[in-house]
């Protein structure tokens, strides 16, 4: 029963994350969502864990830059394709791993090559107009910046270093995040009296961020990792479903076959790891 139980933990935090996407979109200004997401989760980390060391700092910097693209791709392209994007990251945490001396196994390899043909896919059909061609590059983008964390964080969560690549991180991406806005084109914030983007933010740093993250950390204590995988895979699933039932973003043929590609490279990065 505690195992079940455990297993919940992990499985609401992926639901909760499904959510990102269509909270951004609702929030009519995902910037300033994504500002009061970073702000509100980093001053909770203050209190909770501080921490100045380099891989605090240096994941920091890609969870930030991580919040506003992801966002800003969910409103561009749609929530699926950003979901879907966002878990192309094994193909840039795999490279980033090669940096720390780890080579891919033959399932590996087959799982990068579905990602990289579906990746072609979706862009070959979302980049016919401006805005699908900002919400892919910036999808693309996130999914870079969060397969470099995932690379970071698990070199330095084996030199129990886990909550300074977590929480320690986390006002190192505001900082990161309010630059973002400040300074690059297309990131700006539209007003701050946007109080349904405010909320919308509020929401995003209790039950997007600070939440799930507790929920896993949780989960993780009597559930295997690969168990915990496999249950991540619902969520660009779930985020696909609500995009269709709350913003009536059904995806095209090739879209849905590019999805079912990366969640079947997905469930092989689970079996290999698994066996």
């Amino acid at each position: 029963m505690s195992v079940v139980k455990h297993k919940l933990y992990v499985l609401t935090a992926a639901v909760l994350w499904s959510t990102i996407g269509v909270v951004s979109v609702y929030s009519t200004d995902a910037s300033l969502a994504a500002l009061v997401r970073a702000w509100g989760s980093g001053l909770v980390s203050l209190v909770l864990f501080r921490n100045r060391s380099f891989p605090s700092i240096l994941s920091g910097i890609f969870l930030g830059a991580l919040f506003i693209l992801f966002s800003l791709s969910a409103v561009s392209a749609g929530v699926g394709v950003a979901a879907f994007l966002l878990y192309i990251a094994p193909l840039w945490s795999t490279l980033g791993a090669l940096v720390y001396g780890e080579k891919p196994g033959r399932l590996d390899a087959f799982s990068l090559v579905l990602l990289i043909v579906a990746l072609s896919m979706i862009g070959f059909e979302t980049c016919r107009e401006l805005q699908g061609l900002t919400g892919f590059a910036a999808g693309l983008a996130s999914g870079v910046t969060y397969g470099l964390y995932i690379s970071i964080a698990r070199n330095y969560s084996r030199r129990d270093e886990a909550l300074n690549v977590s929480l320690g991180a986390m006002p190192y991406a505001a900082l990161i995040t309010t630059l973002l806005i400040l300074l690059v084109p297309g990131f700006h914030v539209k007003t701050l009296a946007n109080y349904t983007a405010i909320a919308s933010g509020i929401y995003l740093a209790v039950f997007c961020t600070i939440l799930p993250y507790l929920l896993l950390s949780k989960g993780l204590e009597k559930v295997k990792a690969s168990t915990a995988s496999l249950i991540g895979v619902l969520e660009p699933v779930l985020a696909a479903v609500w995009g269709i039932l709350f913003l009536g973003q059904i995806p095209s043929p090739t879209l849905a076959l590019a999805y079912a590609m990366i969640t079947l490279s997905s469930l092989t990065q689970v079996f290999f790891k698994e066996h």
